[in-house]
């Protein structure tokens, strides 16, 4: 919105000013974001294949990256953003966002694949990233190669990396949902092979052991509104 901005401090310590911006997918640390003081954050998350399938813009060329908002909506930003800017209230913005985004899925030409990537996308969440890719591909109809290629197109990454992220995630979680669990139980329940697998995957997407990761990173007590 304007006049509405924060810094971001990158892991090398530079920083750069933002306001309204896509946050992609991060296949590996960048570094944290903090947020002080008051502040009202209106976001919208979307699904694995949710942006491509919306804006039709192959994910694998937006990976790791922030990008003003601007460049992704193009003509139609203006009045969003004046639409979101003077809402009443966050129910309001998430009503003139719903709109938008329901017109820009339904002006996409859509192929079957999509539908069936977003459908293996999904089993890859319920199955907390413990799937093997032959499964995944004969959930999709496809074969192998064919399956990865579309899903990197679509996701902007291999399913194998999505599930390792997905798996990532869900043990993290799991960690600050139940911070008396012992990281034994949390590398198991997780689906990992040992805690020394477990730990080398901490450390490629968070830069930190366990320990470390939460030493820094408290469980959230922020109030917030999900619509």
């Amino acid at each position: 919105m304007k006049d509405k901005f924060c810094t971001v401090r990158d892991s090398s310590g530079k920083e750069e000013t933002k306001t309204s911006s896509l946050v992609t997918f991060f296949t590996e640390s960048q570094g944290c974001v903090y947020y002080q003081g008051s502040y009202v954050l209106f976001c919208v998350q979307f699904k694995s294949n949710g942006l491509f399938a919306i804006f039709g813009i192959p994910q694998k060329m937006l990976i790791n990256s922030i990008i003003p908002i601007a460049d992704i909506l193009g003509n139609g930003y203006r009045l969003l953003n004046e639409q979101l800017g003077t809402s009443k209230d966050i129910f309001e913005m998430s009503k003139h966002m719903d709109k938008y985004l329901v017109q820009r899925l339904l002006s996409q030409n859509h192929n079957r694949h999509t539908a069936n990537i977003a459908n293996c996308s999904n089993l890859i969440l319920s199955k907390k990233g413990n799937i093997s890719l032959d499964n995944l591909a004969y959930n999709a109809n496809m074969s192998c190669r064919n399956f990865e290629r579309r899903f990197i197109d679509e996701i902007g990454m291999s399913p194998k990396l999505y599930s390792r992220i997905v798996r990532f995630y869900n043990a993290i979680e799991n960690k600050m949902l139940h911070p008396e669990k012992a990281w034994t139980d949390i590398t198991y329940e997780g689906g990992y092979y040992d805690q020394a697998h477990f730990i080398k995957e901490v450390k490629m997407f968070a830069a930190k052991s366990p320990q470390e990761l939460f030493m820094n990173t408290p469980p959230p007590k922020e109030e917030f509104i999900e619509k």
